[in-house]
């Protein structure tokens, strides 16, 4: 089982995000395959992004949407399969009122439009942090671990979910 955790980083505060949340993936499941990749860097692995049950998209929000990086991603992504994939997201940003709630949901239609099935992220150790995705105040990173953590756990809790149940 595979998860594959796509992101914008310019400053490290998204990657660091990236991090929490494979860690809260590897703790629930350390059987899963996990792999970081940074659009800023072109380090997309085509191959295991194809292969992942699920993606998890990541952006520093600015001016009230994703990156310009992640948005030519997608923009450039449109030969990528990634229908009936799962597929949820994070942001960082400097205030959790500067439009968090805009630069989610313009990545979720992203992946609307890539046939991807949307989850909130929400699940068994989230205790309601989520409504459509993760937020996080990038200058205090660290009060959010546990958040994140969370995110991946809950991620890699519904692909077990979903594989297990016989809906490959």
């Amino acid at each position: 089982m595979k998860i594959s955790i796509i992101y914008a980083s310019q400053t490290g505060n998204t990657e660091a995000a990236a991090e929490y949340i494979m860690d809260g993936i590897l703790e629930k499941s350390p059987f899963m395959q996990v792999k970081m990749m940074d659009v800023t860097e072109d380090e997309v692995d085509l191959d295991f992004l194809e292969q992942s049950e699920a993606v998890i998209f990541g952006s520093p929000v600015y001016f009230t949407g994703m990156s310009w990086e992640l948005k030519k991603w997608f923009d450039q992504s449109f030969r990528i399969k990634l229908n009936g994939k799962l597929g949820t997201v994070f942001v960082t940003a400097n205030s959790l009122s500067g439009g968090t709630d805009t630069a989610i949901m313009d990545i979720i239609r992203h992946m609307l439009v890539k046939g991807m099935f949307v989850f909130s992220g929400e699940g068994s150790r989230s205790l309601g942090a989520f409504q459509i995705g993760a937020a996080v105040q990038a200058k205090e990173l660290d009060k959010y671990e546990d958040q994140l953590e969370a995110l991946g756990a809950n991620v890699a809790e519904a692909v077990v979910a979903h594989l297990t149940s016989g809906n490959k």
